[in-house]
């Protein structure tokens, strides 16, 4: 966990919890966000100096979930779709993990599994959209200023976290907007 401890993980920690504060307000489900919020960038600070995402921080994660799962109105609905969440996006991770050599990383999968175990169906759709299309881009840089080669590891759980933390920040407004659409 010393990968942690490094001031890009206080930076972010300290902007995850003004944001959660910012856009939750002060209520005590505020706690849960920030404290997610700080997770993830836990999360993208070892990803980033150590290449790896401790099992902790995804256990965590998921026992975060757990918590808030237990703390809203539980129904059947609620459970089905923060389950749902746990795998839209973890398991084809999986899969192609199994099938491409080097596809993704375990802790990138586990910290989406329990990411999604969080955020719910929607949000866990909406944060991988927005990391993928980040880390797209971020490849594509790179690719064009020739400062890695096509064959290059990117470490992804930065951009996992980043995903995950706008969706669970702004996604309930994207959600609403797309539905009234439909």
């Amino acid at each position: 966990m010393g990968a942690v401890n490094t001031p890009v993980f206080y930076i972010f920690g300290f902007v995850g919890i003004a944001s959660a504060i910012i856009v939750c307000g002060f209520e005590w489900k505020t706690i849960i966000t920030a404290v997610f919020l700080i997770l993830l960038a836990a999360c993208a600070a070892a990803d980033n100096n150590k290449g790896i995402v401790p099992d902790l921080l995804n256990v965590l994660i998921t026992v975060l979930a757990v918590v808030r799962i237990l703390t809203n109105n539980i129904n059947i609905q609620t459970i089905i779709t923060h389950l749902g969440g746990a795998v839209v996006i973890s398991v084809p991770m999986l899969i192609i993990a199994l099938f491409v050599k080097g596809g993704f990383g375990g802790g990138d999968i586990k910290m989406m599994a329990a990411a999604g175990l969080f955020l719910g169906l929607d949000k866990t759709i909406i944060a991988a959209v927005i990391a993928f299309c980040i880390a797209g881009i971020y490849g594509l840089l790179i690719l064009l200023t020739k400062k890695k080669g096509a064959k290059s590891k990117v470490k992804l759980a930065p951009y996992l976290a980043l995903g995950c933390a706008f969706s669970e920040l702004f996604a309930a407004s994207f959600i609403e907007i797309f539905y009234s659409f439909l």
